[in-house]
């Protein structure tokens, strides 16, 4: 009986996107973290553009302006680039008393073997 060695799992690139939410403009208390793994750098920037414009609604005109001029506009376009570029992009935006920031990391992934998990 031959013992067949399965091929080394291959790595991904993969799109870490973070969003953080402080309680306060300071950011010095998080209120919220939320993470978001992409396989595109389009879809990163789509979630990220789905959770401002969601936000939109109760932010201030000033903030809402420069929100709806990055999803629409040159940042989601620039966002979009430098993930392409392999470099890290973000946004950041205050909301009532709060501030919220979006970043998205480059990195690896590993597929993960269904076969080779640990059984409970």
């Amino acid at each position: 009986m031959l013992d067949r060695q399965r091929p080394a799992p291959s790595a991904t690139r993969v799109f870490w996107c973070e969003r953080v939410t402080y309680r306060t403009l300071e950011a010095d208390e998080i209120a919220e973290v939320s993470r978001h793994m992409a396989l595109e750098p389009a879809e990163t920037i789509r979630f990220i553009r789905m959770n401002v414009r969601a936000l939109a609604v109760g932010l201030s005109p000033l903030e809402r302006h420069r929100a709806l001029s990055w999803v629409e506009g040159g940042g989601c376009v620039g966002a979009l680039a430098a993930l392409h570029r392999g470099e890290p992009c973000g946004l950041s935006l205050s909301h009532g008393d709060a501030w919220i920031e979006w970043t998205v990391r480059p990195g690896i992934g590993l597929p993960v073997d269904a076969e080779n998990l640990p059984s409970e």
